[in-house]
């Protein structure tokens, strides 16, 4: 992907945005019509932690037998509780024994005779279907919520021969009555003995009214009801419950037939109470109205009104009841519950087809929502963490390979000219360094004298390994041949004493790491994660990742994705440096003394020369970094928006690549440190903090999910996601997300950006050591073709390629790619592994456990095999000659006597004005953006 189209498809994401709510449902009930043709209507239901589990998604259609065996909830005909028993709570409250009443009893204890069928109000045909069994074999039981707990329900349920129970969410389940009192405003003497729920006199004042937050919201709606309506349609003490079932009539429904509709608050405050900026019609997604017994004086007419507020409707978790003595039976049946929205459609299907003349009774299928025992997700993020890792790690050896790239096409191009003029008669030009010296200038060879003895006695060595026409390794020289037949040295990395190095010239953009550094950095992190595990400050975390992210994608992607399309459309002022102010300027301005000079001075230091596309860059990557910010906390659990976890990925690369970047390994001893501290770290933090914590908490598992899971009940935390109790969970943005496919409870597959950048380290030595190599090959006249002896029993087949009779010679080197690839190779084996143990232990895993045996074991390995350890160990010189080709002096790169200097002399002067157009090229092409590095390229 070019970066322009990067750059596109970052502009599309705001429009993925969108607010995604808590799931609490596990199961599904799919509605089964009696007409066969018409699809089957889904459910959504949270079930119970209590009874029998539903059956799995795979066996949702299988059929119950002769004997009723089979998947539980499949296949089972709805029915409704006895007509005196609406809401299955007689034998909780003690009124009823459903134990005995396949005997023949009808379950009451008050001496009715009635025979208990006579008060079941259930379809006829499921007695028809099962009339052996009783009449509710192989039946759900279709039971309103409140009055007891879901167990002593299901318990009931179960007594009476049932094989389910659908509990559902209603406005009656709301409302209760004060039972045990006894109200003042009765005038008859009966009225004082009214101590139970079938006889005595209430009022309002007896009702236990719906309680505020839990039950409803006023936020989301409100109305003010009038006295008469109040009295003239609403009743709230009907006996048994309380709540009249005919009230749902003027309490449900977006039109004025609901009363909240029609007495809306938004459209008159002039209640005592007060008016609410939410219309009720718009703003209550229940579309139910739950009067909450707060009654307050019209100023209009002195009259009285009834608040009705919002109700909700969500789904809740079913929790067993403690006070159910144990010896009694356990339940065994599934128990789901339903929402009241859900409850409307369903009662009105199971209605309707009771009516109906076909015959056909509506089947209801209970079973567990799909879940993938492995998701893709893993899959993705594998891939994620491998091919960061290796964009990463591949383009910090990128100025290695574009100086090589340069030398080899100067080559060509001094081939082809020599070519003419042999052409026209000319004298032979001889090749080799030569072929990097001044263009048509002939070199005569070197003579024996100039070769130092030391250097013959390299020459005399037998190559092992190196890139072709120039080796390297330990003892072992790069050479080229001149066109007498002498060979002269380009590079040696034999041992030697500390005196003898040459001094290491590094990239002034970049920091070489040492074992100091190594410790430092594990110290750093654990102080970082001890602190944030203490004191909470994650906003913080996000604040900075945000702002240091933004400077990364500007860098990475967006200041050159805008280069790379304002040169594809030829337009080139936005390119050009702006002269706001040179630096003659600003120093004139910083002599003349004053506030203003010296604001001058500091911003010339601060931003220095810059362009149009520095400029845009800038305000588009920060513009994303303040969205996502944005988004990061004003949204509850932002995870789950695919803007935000789509940008955070974008974050990580660039963070990661310009990590690689900047921080420089060269040698394994340095990377051999850092990556065994961190494989402790990693494991302690993870697996041996539980057992030093009060709680026993994980501290890298705490941090790494913003303080643990919420404190708050699930179903609180879907109605208030900003409570205090309800934060947590959402993982830290250090870290690629990509989240769990296909999984209606959400979550994401994760992976640290420290399992990147640490491995990665060793990956970016890799691949900056294979460039090195073929870059003084080049320099010595070979093709910089890579040739490994990691495979020593190998021989030169066809076309000059080496092949080995090792069978896992694939998995090492192939035997000519260098370090890299197997290092990659083993880089993707060992997150394979990671991933692998998650989905074995089921919990997180740290990934380093697996990463650093499999990377720096793997560098050991071929760097034993190829007689290179010791060479990779210290550092390699072949790195430092390279580096030094770059940005120092070429006699750490050719060790010339004083016979040679001018010849050397003519080379560099080449070479620095392949340097200038280069960077005249680049300057051109990618402006002069502030903290970019100069690349420079020969």
């Amino acid at each position: 992907m070019t970066p322009s189209n990067t750059l596109a498809a970052i502009a599309l994401l705001p429009l993925l945005l969108q607010r995604t709510h808590a799931i609490l449902p596990t199961a599904a009930i799919d509605v089964i019509l009696p007409d066969t043709n018409s699809p089957p209507i889904t459910l959504l239901a949270s079930q119970a932690s209590f009874g029998a589990v539903l059956a799995e998604y795979s066996r949702r259609f299988r059929e119950h037998d002769g004997d009723g065996n089979g998947a539980p909830g499949v296949g089972v005909l709805p029915a409704f509780p006895p007509e005196n028993d609406p809401y299955l709570c007689n034998e909780a409250e003690g009124w009823a024994d459903y134990r005995n009443h396949r005997d023949g009893n009808d379950g009451n204890r008050d001496g009715d005779d009635d025979d208990l069928n006579n008060n079941m109000n259930i379809d006829n045909r499921v007695n028809n279907a099962y009339p052996a069994n009783g009449p509710y074999y192989q039946s759900a039981l279709l039971v309103p919520r409140g009055q007891c707990s879901f167990e002593r329900k299901a318990l009931s349920a179960q007594r009476l021969g049932a094989s389910a129970i659908i509990v559902y969410g209603s406005l009656s389940s709301r409302y209760s009555l004060r039972y045990a009192n006894s109200t003042d405003d009765c005038q008859d003497a009966s009225c004082d003995d009214a101590k139970t729920r079938t006889d005595g006199y209430y009022t309002n004042k007896d009702v236990i009214w719906p309680g505020d937050k839990y039950d409803y919201d006023c936020g989301f709606g409100r109305a003010w009801i009038p006295e008469e309506e109040m009295e003239g349609k609403l009743d709230f003490t009907k006996l048994p419950g309380g709540y009249d079932e005919r009230n749902d009539a003027f309490l449900v429904g977006r039109g004025e037939g609901n009363l909240c509709v029609r007495y809306d608050a938004s459209l008159d405050g002039s209640a005592g109470g007060g008016g609410s900026s939410t219309p009720f019609a718009k703003g209550c997604e229940s579309q139910r109205c739950l009067v909450t017994g707060r009654n307050e004086t019209f100023s209009g007419d002195g009259g009285l009104r009834y608040e009705g507020c919002c109700a909700w409707d969500l789904h809740v978790w079913l929790y067993s009841d403690n006070s159910i003595p144990a010896t009694n039976e356990a339940v065994t049946i599934p128990t789901v519950y339903i929402t009241m929205e859900e409850a409307t459609l369903l009662l009105d299907v199971v209605r309707g087809a009771n009516d109906s003349q076909s015959g056909d009774p509506v089947v209801l299928t209970m079973y567990q929502r799909y879940r993938p025992e492995y998701n893709f997700s893993a899959v993705m993020i594998w891939a994620l963490g491998v091919f960061v890792a290796w964009i990463a790690s591949y383009h910090s050896s990128v100025e290695y390979r574009r100086l090589g790239k340069a030398l080899m096409a100067k080559r060509e191009m001094d081939a082809r000219m020599e070519g003419d003029e042999v052409g026209r008669g000319g004298d032979d030009r001889s090749q080799g360094v030569g072929s990097v010296g001044r263009r048509g200038r002939s070199r005569s060879p070197p003579s024996s004298s100039s070769v130092s003895s030391n250097e013959r006695q390299i020459q005399q060595q037998p190559p092992q390994q190196g890139v072709e026409m120039g080796r390297s390794g330990s003892n072992i020289s790069n050479t080229e041949r001149g066109a007498g037949g002498e060979e002269r040295v380009i590079y040696r990395a034999e041992s030697s004493s500390s005196s003898s190095q040459p001094q290491y010239v590094e990239d002034p953009d970049s920091l070489e790491l040492t074992a100091s550094h190594a410790v430092g950095f594990i110290v750093m992190a654990s102080t970082s994660l001890l602190v944030l595990f203490f004191f909470k400050i994650y906003s913080v975390v996000k604040i900075m990742y945000a702002f240091g992210c933004s400077g990364a994608l500007a860098q990475i992607i967006i200041h050159p994705g805008l280069v790379h399309l304002f040169q594809r459309i030829k337009w080139d002022r936005p390119l050009r440096t702006i002269e706001w102010m040179t630096e003659e300027d600003a120093t004139r301005a910083a002599l003349h003394g004053g506030f203003k000079g010296h604001c001058l001075i500091c911003l010339w230091q601060l931003i220095g020369p810059i362009s149009a596309v520095d400029v845009a860059a800038m305000i588009t990557s920060y513009g994303i970094g303040a969205t996502w910010l944005y988004v990061a906390f004003m949204i509850p659990h932002p995870d789950t928006i695919a803007f935000y976890w789509i940008i955070q990925d974008i974050f990580g690369l660039c963070m990661c690549i310009l990590f690689l970047q900047t921080i420089k390994l060269n040698a394994i001893k340095v990377g051999a440190i850092l990556l065994i501290v961190a494989f402790f770290y990693d494991i302690f933090f993870v697996f041996v903090t539980p057992l030093l914590t009060k709680h026993g908490e994980s501290i890298m598992v705490n941090v790494a999910t913003s303080g643990g899971p919420p404190k708050a009940d699930p179903a609180w935390c879907e109605k208030y996601p900003w409570d205090a109790n309800c934060k947590g969970g959402d993982p830290l943005p250090m870290l690629f997300a990509i989240p769990r496919i296909g999984d209606y409870q959400g979550g994401s597959s994760l992976l640290g950006l420290g399992d990147i950048v640490l491995p990665g380290l060793l990956l970016s030595f890799a691949s900056r050591f294979d460039e090195a190599k073929r870059l003084i090959g080049v320099v010595g006249g070979g093709s910089g073709t890579m040739r490994n002896n990691g495979c020593p029993d190998g021989a030169v087949g066809g076309g000059g390629m080496m092949k080995s009779s090792n069978p896992l010679c694939f998995l090492c080197c192939c035997c000519r790619g260098g370090y890299f690839g197997p290092v990659m190779v083993a880089y993707a084996i060992g997150l394979l592994m990671a991933n692998a143990a998650v989905y074995i232990m089921e919990m997180g895993q740290p990934a380093l456990l697996y990463l650093v045996p499999c990377c720096l074991g793997t560098v050991v390995y071929m760097g034993h095999k190829a007689g290179e350890l010791n060479d990779l160990w210290e550092g390699p010189r072949v790195i430092r000659s390279a580096d030094a080709l770059m940005y120092g002096d070429m006699s750490i790169v050719c060790g010339e006597d004083d016979d040679e200097q001018e010849e050397r002399d003519g080379n560099i002067t080449d070479r620095r004005e392949i340097d200038d157009r280069s960077h005249e090229s680049r300057m051109s092409n990618e402006g002069s953006m502030k903290g970019g590095r100069s690349m420079q390229l020969a």
